[in-house]
C-alpha cells in the first residue's frame, strides 16, 4: 500500500538433547566427591576398570568402591556409568509485527509473539547407588514440562517536528500470558519393585516418592504505558514514561483493581549543539533521571492452596493468605555525562546512581498460637549506589590499520536500611551439608555478607587453644566473615584491524570481595590436599604468626563441614582472558568473482584461556562445591570452561 503497511514475521524451532548432563556442584551425584576423597597411595584405575561387581545374591551388577557407599561419596565410574540422564528440549519462537503509517506524523503498530517450551527428563540411578539417594532396587525420575508465554502489544506513535521543538511519543497496552504444565514422578528412596527397571509402573508409590503435578497454572500482567521525549533545537530533551501494571498474582488483595504504577522522568542536554565548544571537543552531553518501578509476586501467595502428595497425603498450606501484599517497588536516581574528543577518537562516559528498594517480599515464622506456621509481609529498605566509567580511544587509524580500545570500571555497594520490626535478620539460599556458613542479611549490613565459624581468640587478638594445641572456634554462624561482593570490575578490550584481519581480545578483572571454600576444607579435615601434605612435613601449622604443632589436630578442628570456617575465606581477586579471537573477511574484488557470496568471514574464537587468581585455595579448575556453585565454575563464581571454536560465515 505504497509503503504504509510492514509486516515482520520470523520463526525460529529448535531441538535439543543432551545425555547425561553433569550434575550440579555439591556432594550428591558428583564425580568429583570420590575422585577428590580417594587414597593418594591406591590405584584408582582399578576402581575405573571394575566400577561394578556380580553380586551373587542379588544377580546383578553393584557397586564397587574402597568404602561404604551409604551417603553421597561414590565410586565417580559408577556415577558416569550408573546414573543415567536424557534431557530433551523442544522450542518454538514465533512473532508477528504490523505497522501502519496513518500520517507522516502518527503510526500504528500491533505486535505478538509466543515461546513455546517443551521438556522431558529421564533419570536412572540402578541399584545399590548410595542409599540416601535411592532405594534398594534404583530410582527411577520422569518429568514433562510445558510452558507457553502469549505476548501482544498494540502502540501508537508521534513523531513531530515544529519550528525549534519536537516531539517522539508513544501510547498504548500490552498483556504477558504464561501457562505452565508439568508433572513430576519421582520414586527417590521409595525404591522400585524390580531393580533396574525403568518405568513409572515400577515405582512403589508411597510417601517417600514424589509426584507433583501443575495444572493450567496460570500467570497473566496486563499493562497500559505511555511515553514521550520533548526537544528543543536539538539539544535540550525531556523525557517522561508512565505505566500501569495489573498482575494475577495480586489478587484478593487491595491492589487487585487498581494495579501499581510507576513513572520516570529524565533529562539531557547536547552542550555542543548549544554553544560553540573548542575544536578538539567533538560531542558533550550531561543527563539525569529519576524513575520508579514496580514488581509483582509468586504465584498463590494471597490465596494459597494445600496439595495432595503421592501415596494420597495432604500437604497443608503452612502461610496464612497475605492479603495486605503490596508491590515491590524501586526507586532510582541517575545521573552522567558523555564526551567525545579530537574528532570522535577519544570518549568518556560516566554514570552514578542511587536505587531504593521497598516493600520486599518476607516470609517470617508466625506469632505463637498462629493458625498458620508462618506469614508473609512486606518490608525492607535496601539502597544500592555505585557508578560505571567507560573510556574508549582510537590511537592509530589509517587506510589499512586500526587499532580500538576500551576500558571499563565500575562499582557498586549496596546496604540494608531496615528489615521488619519483627525481623531484624535473615538467612537465604541453601546451605545444604554445610553447617559452616550462612549467606544472612541484617539491619546495617549488606547483601553477600558470609556469615560463619571463627576462631575463639584472646584479648591480644591470638588464638585459644586445647590443652592438646588444637585450635578452639566458635559455632553457630555469628561472625561476620566477609562479603562476596567485588570492590569494582575492570574490563579492557581491544580490536586490531589490518585489510582484511581483524584480532581482538577482552580482559576483565573482579578486584576484592571473599569467597569461601569448603572444598578445601573437607579435602584438609582427610588430609589429602597439598597444605596438609606440606604441614606434616614442616610439623606444624603457621596461621597469622600462630604455630600449631598438632597439624592433624588443628585441620581436624578447622576442616570439615562443621569446622572454622575463618581459615577458608580467600580472597576472590581474579584477572583473566576472556576472549581472543582473529578473523579474516575476504576482499570484495575476489567475492564479485563468484557472482554468489556478498561476504565471507572466517573466525577463530577462544574464551578462557588465561587465569590469574590473587588467593586460590587450590586448582580452580577443578572446583568441588563453593556455595551454590556448578561444574564450569571456579572457586570464585567465574566460568572456567576453556573453549576454542572456528567459525564461518556465508553471505548472499
Amino acid at each position: 500500500f505504497n509503503g504504509r503497511l510492514k509486516l515482520d514475521g520470523n520463526v525460529n524451532i529448535m531441538r535439543q538433547v543432551v545425555e547425561n548432563k553433569p550434575v550440579p556442584g555439591g556432594f550428591y551425584m558428583n564425580p568429583l566427591v570420590g575422585l577428590y576423597r580417594f587414597p593418594r597411595g591406591e590405584d584408582l584405575s582399578y576402581y575405573r576398570d571394575n566400577f561394578e561387581v556380580y553380586d551373587e545374591d542379588r544377580k546383578l551388577n553393584v557397586q564397587n568402591w574402597h568404602a561404604p557407599s551409604d551417603d553421597f561419596e561414590q565410586n565417580p565410574y559408577w556415577i558416569v556409568n550408573r546414573i543415567q540422564s536424557k534431557d530433551t528440549r523442544a522450542r518454538v519462537i514465533a512473532s508477528l509485527s504490523a505497522r501502519v503509517k496513518v500520517t507522516d506524523w502518527l503510526d500504528i503498530q500491533a505486535r505478538g509473539n509466543m515461546d513455546y517450551i517443551g521438556d522431558k527428563l529421564r533419570q536412572k540411578f540402578y541399584a545399590s547407588t548410595a542409599p540416601a539417594l535411592a532405594g534398594v532396587n534404583g530410582r527411577y525420575l520422569e518429568m514433562d514440562y510445558q510452558e507457553v508465554l502469549l505476548y501482544g502489544d498494540v502502540m501508537a506513535t508521534v513523531k513531530k517536528q515544529w519550528n525549534d521543538f519536537s516531539l517522539d511519543a508513544a501510547i498504548g497496552g500490552s498483556i504477558n500470558d504464561k501457562v505452565v504444565n508439568s508433572t513430576r514422578y519421582d520414586s527417590k528412596t521409595a525404591s522400585l519393585k524390580y531393580p533396574n527397571v525403568f518405568t513409572l509402573a515400577n515405582i512403589l508409590m508411597n510417601s517417600a516418592a514424589v509426584l507433583d503435578q501443575r495444572i493450567d497454572a496460570h500467570r497473566q500482567l496486563q499493562s497500559v504505558f505511555a511515553t514521550a521525549q520533548l526537544g528543543y533545537k536539538e539539544s535540550v530533551f525531556i523525557d517522561v514514561t508512565a505505566r500501569n501494571d495489573w498482575a494475577s498474582t495480586l489478587a484478593f488483595t487491595k491492589h487487585e483493581k487498581s494495579g501499581f504504577f510507576y513513572p520516570s522522568v529524565g533529562a539531557s542536554f547536547i552542550f555542543n549543539k548549544w554553544m560553540a565548544l573548542p575544536e578538539w571537543i567533538s560531542f558533550g552531553k550531561l543527563r539525569g533521571a529519576y524513575s520508579k518501578v514496580g514488581n509483582d509476586i509468586p504465584l498463590f501467595i494471597t490465596n494459597s492452596v494445600s496439595h495432595v502428595v503421592a501415596g494420597g497425603g495432604i500437604q497443608a498450606n503452612d502461610a496464612a493468605p497475605f492479603e495486605e501484599m503490596r508491590p515491590e517497588m524501586t526507586y532510582s536516581v541517575e545521573v552522567g555525562t558523555e564526551w567525545r574528543f579530537l574528532q570522535s577518537r577519544l570518549g568518556i562516559n560516566a554514570t552514578y546512581y542511587r536505587t531504593n528498594t521497598r516493600n520486599q517480599f518476607f516470609k517470617l515464622p508466625a506469632l505463637s498460637g498462629d493458625r498458620f506456621a508462618y506469614r508473609y509481609v512486606n518490608a525492607g529498605k535496601i539502597r544500592n549506589k555505585g557508578f560505571e566509567l567507560t573510556v574508549d580511544a582510537t590511537p592509530l587509524m589509517n587506510d589499512n590499520f586500526r587499532w580500538k580500545t576500551a576500558i571499563n570500571v565500575s562499582a557498586n555497594r549496596n546496604e540494608v536500611i531496615s528489615l521488619h520490626p519483627d525481623y531484624t535478620q535473615f538467612s537465604y539460599g541453601q546451605e545444604g551439608f554445610s553447617m559452616a556458613y550462612q549467606m544472612r542479611i541484617k539491619e546495617g549490613g549488606k547483601l553477600g555478607d558470609i556469615y560463619g565459624n571463627a576462631f575463639a581468640r584472646n584479648a591480644d587478638g591470638t588464638i585459644q587453644t586445647n590443652a592438646d594445641g588444637t585450635p578452639i572456634g566458635k559455632t553457630g554462624n555469628q561472625d561476620l566473615l566477609g562479603n562476596s561482593n567485588p570492590d569494582c570490575m575492570l574490563g579492557w578490550s581491544n580490536t586490531f584491524t589490518y585489510k582484511g584481519f581483524s584480532l581482538y581480545f577482552l580482559i576483565d578483572a573482579r578486584i576484592g570481595g571473599d569467597v569461601m571454600s569448603l572444598t578445601q576444607a573437607d579435602l584438609d579435615s582427610r588430609g589429602v590436599t597439598k597444605e596438609t601434605a606440606e604441614a606434616r612435613d614442616r610439623g606444624y601449622v603457621e596461621y597469622q604468626g600462630q604455630r600449631f604443632e598438632n597439624v592433624k589436630g588443628f585441620y581436624g578442628t578447622t576442616g570439615g563441614r562443621n569446622g572454622i570456617s575463618e581459615y577458608y575465606m580467600y580472597d576472590a581477586t581474579n584477572i583473566r582472558l576472556r576472549e581472543l579471537s582473529l578473523g579474516y573477511s575476504f576482499p570484495q574484488s575476489l567475492l564479485a568473482k563468484t557472482k554468489v557470496f556478498k561476504g565471507i568471514d572466517l573466525s577463530l574464537v577462544a574464551r578462557n584461556l588465561f587465569f590469574f587468581y590473587k588467593d586460590a585455595p587450590f586448582d580452580p579448575d577443578a572446583t568441588l562445591s563453593v556455595g551454590n556453585n556448578n561444574q564450569g565454575i571456579d572457586v570464585f563464581g567465574m566460568p572456567t570452561t576453556r573453549n576454542i571454536g572456528f567459525n564461518v560465515k556465508f553471505t548472499f
